[in-house]
């Protein structure tokens, strides 16, 4: 196999996002790119996009769906199967970012059909 070829293999595929600055903000990220030593304005403005994007993933952030109560009591239900125990529906909630009133009316719907129960507390 060519140099070519294991290179070609190696590099990810990319997209552009194209972004307007003013001039001011370019002259800002010119010699912040500067001080950072970074190569390029594009590689400043990868640098602070990703950090923001990390940023957001480590506050947690739990996306609610909207789904109706069948769909939810069939993603809590499949849960359940793949991990029994004791959960709390504030689990279930933030594990598969559920609306609240949807996850307890799931809940009930599954306690109804017998496929859940209440645990007593000890």
């Amino acid at each position: 196999m060519s140099k070519t070829a294991v290179l070609r293999t190696a590099v990810k595929a990319t997209a552009a996002i194209p972004t307007r600055y003013s001039r001011v903000e370019v002259e800002e990220i010119e010699r912040a790119r500067r001080i950072l030593g970074l190569p390029s304005r594009s590689a400043f403005i990868r640098a602070a996009v990703l950090g923001k994007v990390e940023e957001v993933k480590a506050m947690r952030v739990v996306e609610m769906l909207d789904v109706p109560v069948d769909r939810a009591s069939k993603m809590i239900d499949e849960y359940l199967r793949k991990k029994p125990g004791v959960h709390y529906v504030s689990e279930l909630i933030e594990k598969l970012g559920l609306e609240p009133r949807i996850a307890f009316d799931a809940v009930k719907k599954l306690m109804q059909d017998g496929r859940a129960r209440v645990r007593e507390e000890k």
